[in-house]
């Protein structure tokens, strides 16, 4: 009898994702029996097809690991019992499916005092195999019940007594070749326990070492951390510790100490450069754009991490040099020597960098760098692909938004409602303190008037009434889309022409216009944004002071955001556009980005095409349409592959998924918008990549699309093929990853 298994995956190629069962036992026809498990065979006259790459789609394993181990410390022998099974909880069979199975096994190795290197992690011993391919396991696998996938596993390597703390690591994945090359298939499952020799069937609920969570680094790079590296079969933190640690890479291999996890991890964020990072070869990462300010420690070292407090507490010159790379410890008289001396090794470090210390050269991370983060918000500037820390990146106000209630509590209804009166609020940011009525009701000042100096003026006032979230334009002021026009921002100082404005010595004030009549239901959005010194120029100004508000206008359900809060999950508190003639405080949340990048294209271009054009690295799809060529956002390095668009839109309780209502003004923002672009236009960018996205621009544009943000509400052919269930499902082709292996994988994977 054939055997068959249900997998999903989706390919980084081009082409259409079939579902299919697959034969994965060798083809039978009419003229002889089921074959041993094997690779593919030709077709039989009634057998099934030959695998195809295109076709295998992946399963959702879950490896538990929770049932303990157990030592005999007699013989050292280590025996793993542990379960695994699919996504529905049936057993997964190893020994007739090409499951690679690989085992690992360290010793925290504790710090020295003398020295002050913190405790450190060594690899003892790893084994693998995949027992259905005939590569069976060096020690004693042993299936214990098929139907729940149970197993027992004797290591043949032995385990020799140590009071350390003992990591053992199992992982799985399904690994297939096809057509000579070796496929290694979505969803790799990892699990580890943490145990004493002298208490094997007692998990520890942390090693001392456990600094960063798994969680901490899918909030950027996704559910599977080892897509970044070694072929996506590496899914949790704790594996990463098996091989990268200098014991390990040093003494077993070696290989360069920068591979160390922490040093490496820290010198890639940063945009580092290794002299030696993988057998003698240099690595360049300086392209990389962390979407933080590399000073953000908490970003990776969470207080989920039953540890984290170490990476605060113990500095060591391997670890802060890993970010000053330029510092120079062993050596007096450099421009980059160690300001305190020579330090020759690290037990003089917790000396002077102290958690307290006075600031500057004697804090370390847990005092001076989280208090940079903490009091001086970072800026993301685009330009320069960086994040930059300054005090004039701090807001000078406090800004607070009311709004007259609707009649029933929840919502504005046409005809019910009396027009709401907006009240805007200032205070001092650091005091609370309310600023003085002048601050109202004086008229606007030149740039560079110090708030607290002669007049106490502001240079700017800016009101923006917008919605609905899905599909946001200027509404219910003066010159917007709802009083035939598309103007955005509104000045609220008083004496001038806008009717609207009621502003008096108790705060801005703006009526809104009585045509709730003309609006869609759903979410609407108040952004107020207020500059008191300004900008000067570019190095000379003190960032707007903003917030937002939203009201219900036809119903009480509040619209779902498009792209949830998941911009945050990268970028964390940064700012952006703090560079140009207006620099401004806009933190990474789409309800403050719509009131520009709104849909009316009349000031800023459309969030929905340029927010795909960067995260996508994109050279053709930015519209830009505010003049000049598309941008070119190629140096951007995104840290999970684009294809899935659940990586940002993270809201799965939305009504309709953006996937399943396609249109090509954001899906040119990846695939390209420039239908007629060229190497000419674009010297600088690869032209392969150029002509890629020109084709997908052609096809949108041949199948009736138009690039223009304005006219989203045009019915459009695109879910013909791109719709649920169709040809090209955008679900089925957005969704999962397949990662090719070379047959010369390096053995430390």
């Amino acid at each position: 009898m054939k055997k068959k298994l249900w997998f999903r995956f989706n390919s980084l190629v081009e082409g259409i994702l079939i579902i299919t069962a697959l034969a994965l036992a060798g083809c039978g026809g009419d003229d002889g029996a089921t074959g041993a498990a094997g690779a593919p065979g030709a077709d039989g006259t009634d057998g099934e097809p030959a695998v195809a790459l295109a076709d295998i789609v992946a399963l959702n394993p879950v490896l538990d690991l929770s049932n303990t181990v157990s030592y005999n410390a007699a013989d050292e022998t280590l025996t793993i019992h542990f379960f695994l099974t699919d996504g529905e909880g049936n057993g997964v069979d190893v020994t007739t499916n090409a499951y690679e199975m690989r085992v690992y096994v360290s010793e925290l190795v504790p710090g020295d005092p003398g020295s002050g290197e913190g405790d450190a992690w060594n690899q003892l011993f790893n084994e693998r195999g995949t027992p259905a391919a005939g590569s069976a396991l060096p020690g004693t696998l042993t299936l214990v019940n098929a139907a729940t996938g149970e197993y027992t596993y004797t290591c043949d390597n032995t385990l020799p007594a140590s009071s350390n703390v003992t990591r053992v690591t199992v992982r799985a994945r399904w690994r297939e070749t096809i057509d000579g090359t070796r496929y290694v298939f979505a969803n790799p499952v990892n699990t580890s326990y943490d145990f004493l020799q002298s208490a094997p069937s007692t998990e520890l609920a942390a090693s001392g070492a456990d600094m960063v969570t798994t969680a901490a680094c899918e909030t950027c790079h996704g559910a599977r951390i080892g897509d970044v590296g070694h072929g996506g079969g590496y899914t949790q933190v704790k594996t990463c510790n098996h091989c990268h640690n200098a014991n390990y890479m040093t003494v077993a291999n070696g290989l360069s100490p920068d591979a160390d996890l922490a040093h490496m991890v820290h010198r890639i964020h940063d945009a580092g450069m290794f002299d030696d990072l993988d057998h003698g070869d240099p690595a360049d990462f300086s392209h990389v754009t962390y979407p933080q300010h590399i000073y953000a420690c908490a970003k990776c070292h969470t207080g989920e991490a039953p540890n984290a407090e170490v990476a605060f507490n113990v500095p060591t010159r391997k670890n802060c040099g890993s970010c000053h790379a330029d510092t120079v410890f062993d050596m007096d008289g450099l421009a980059h020597s160690h300001s305190g001396g020579v330090q020759a090794d690290d037990s003089n470090c917790d000396t002077c960098h102290v958690p307290g210390g006075t600031g500057g050269a004697l804090a370390i991370p847990g005092t001076e760098h989280t208090s940079i983060t903490a009091l001086n918000p970072l800026h993301f500037d685009f330009d320069a692909g960086d994040v930059i820390n300054d005090p004039d990146n701090v807001s000078e106000f406090a800004v607070t938004i009311t709004m007259d209630p609707p009649d029933n509590g929840t919502h504005y209804i046409a005809g019910v409602d009396t027009p709401p009166l907006i009240t805007v609020t200032l205070a001092d940011y650091e005091t609370g303190d309310p600023v003085p009525s002048a601050f109202y009701t004086d008229p606007a000042s030149a740039d560079g008037v110090s708030p607290d100096g002669a007049g106490n003026g502001l240079t700017a006032t800016n009101l923006y009434v917008y919605g609905p979230r899905a599909d946001a334009v200027p509404v219910l002021t003066t010159n917007s889309t709802t009083d035939g026009g598309t103007q955005q921002a509104h000045a609220l100082f008083t004496g001038g022409t806008d009717t609207q404005v009621e502003t008096n010595g108790d705060g801005f004030k703006y009526r809104l216009l009585d045509h709730f009549d003309q609006l869609e239901p759903g979410t609407y959005i108040v952004r107020f944004e207020g500059e008191g010194y300004g900008a000067v120029d570019a190095d000379d100004y003190h960032t707007a002071s903003s917030t937002v508000i939203t009201f219900q206008v036809g119903t009480a359900e509040e619209e779902h955001k498009v792209s949830g809060d998941a911009c945050t999950n990268c970028h964390g508190d940064t700012i952006m556009h703090l560079e140009g003639a207006h620099p401004h405080h806009a933190p990474f949340d789409t309800d403050h980005c719509l009131g520009c990048h709104d849909l009316s294209g009349n000031y800023a271009d459309y969030i929905g095409n340029r927010v795909h054009a960067v995260h996508r690295a994109s050279v053709t799809g930015d519209l830009h349409l505010t003049g000049g060529l598309p941008r070119d956002w190629s140096e951007v390095t995104f840290p999970q592959e684009p294809n899935n668009c659940r990586i940002c839109h993270t809201d799965t309780t939305a009504a309709t998924p953006v996937w399943r209502n396609p249109n090509e003004v954001a899906c040119g923002g990846c695939h390209g918008t420039d239908v007629d672009a060229t190497t000419a236009k674009y010297p600088d960018a690869d032209p392969d990549r150029i002509a890629q996205e020109a084709a997908a621009a052609v096809h949108m544009e041949n199948m009736g699309g138009t690039f223009d943000a304005t006219t989203l509400d045009v019915t459009r052919q695109c879910i013909v093929c791109h719709g649920e269930g169709r040809v090209a499902d955008l679900y089925e082709t957005h969704d999962l990853i397949n990662f090719p292996v070379s047959e010369d994988e390096d053995p430390v994977d």
